[in-house]
This record gives structure tokens, C-alpha cells and sequence, in this order.
């Protein structure tokens, strides 16, 4: 089974999955759908210079209302661990992307912002975001998307 999986695309797998457990396919259906919209978004961003994480740690940067975030709230948002947003975080700085700054008030605390280039990169790849999900979505209308996205917050908030 190991070597069969290690050989076979991942797509026709989770096809094989997806048949095979029609009780349980919430699960599986939505991994396959993270992993190819990932796997798609990694592609298309890769001219510009960026990872999905990078873009959606800028994202995030952008739409706070302060100047700056800290590095704890940036992992609670992208819903990942201290250690993988501090690589994250070393990364973007190694390449320019952001700044880190002490607290005001607390110097442990390590603010996030975003620089010039963080700024223009996300600009480049927000209309690729956008073109990808209209993409995925496009046999949903507008009631569709909005209760698809209600549904899914739900069940994080039920996970969570």
C-alpha cells in the first residue's frame, strides 16, 4: 500500500478515497479540495515570488486595523504554531518582505509590518487570489458563495 500511494498522482488517490467512503467524505472531500487549491495557488504565485503562506501572512498584515501585529496573533490567524510562523516570519524578513520591531510596552513582544516590497508583492498576487477564487467558485452564485463561506466558519468555530 505504501509504494502503490508513494506512485499513484495524488489526484486518482483521493478519487479512490472520495468512492470508497461515502459515509465519511466531508473529510476526505475537503483535504482534497485544500490540497489542490493550495497546490494550484502555490503555482500561480510562484512567477511573482511568493508561497500561499507568504500571501496569506501579508493579507493579514494588510487588513489589521493597526500599523503592525504581533507574531502570536499572525499564528492564531493563519492557525498554525510559534515555530512555524517563526520560520515564516525569518524567512520574509531575510527577503524583505517585513520588519520586525519590539513592543511599546512589552519588549518580548515581536510586532510584525509590512515593508515596501511586502506592500507591492501583495498587491501583485491579491488579483491572483481573486482570478483563482472566482475560478473555483464560478458554478456558485453569489447566495451559494456567501452560505458556503458561512457554513465553513461555522465549523471551524464548532472545531475550534
Amino acid at each position: 500500500m505504501y509504494v502503490l500511494f508513494c506512485q499513484t498522482p495524488l489526484l486518482p488517490f483521493y478519487k479512490i478515497i472520495l468512492k470508497r467512503s461515502k459515509q465519511h467524505s466531508f473529510p476526505p472531500s475537503l483535504r482534497a479540495c485544500w490540497i489542490k487549491l493550495n497546490a494550484e495557488f502555490q503555482k500561480r504565485l510562484l512567477p511573482i515570488g511568493l508561497t500561499p503562506d507568504q500571501y496569506t501572512a501579508l493579507r493579514w498584515l494588510n487588513e489589521s486595523k493597526e500599523d503592525a501585529i504581533c507574531q502570536k496573533d499572525l499564528a492564531k490567524l493563519m492557525f498554525t504554531d510559534p515555530n512555524n510562523i517563526s520560520g515564516l516570519v525569518k524567512r520574509m524578513e531575510a527577503t524583505g518582505m517585513l520588519r520586525r520591531k519590539n513592543g511599546n510596552h512589552d519588549k518580548r513582544r515581536k510586532l510584525l509590518e509590512m515593508t515596501r516590497k511586502g506592500k507591492s508583492l501583495l498587491s501583485l498576487a491579491t488579483p491572483v487570489a481573486k482570478k483563482l477564487e472566482n475560478e473555483t467558485l464560478f458554478k456558485l452564485d453569489t447566495k451559494e458563495k456567501k452560505q458556503l463561506v458561512s457554513s465553513l466558519r461555522d465549523i471551524c468555530q464548532i472545531l475550534h
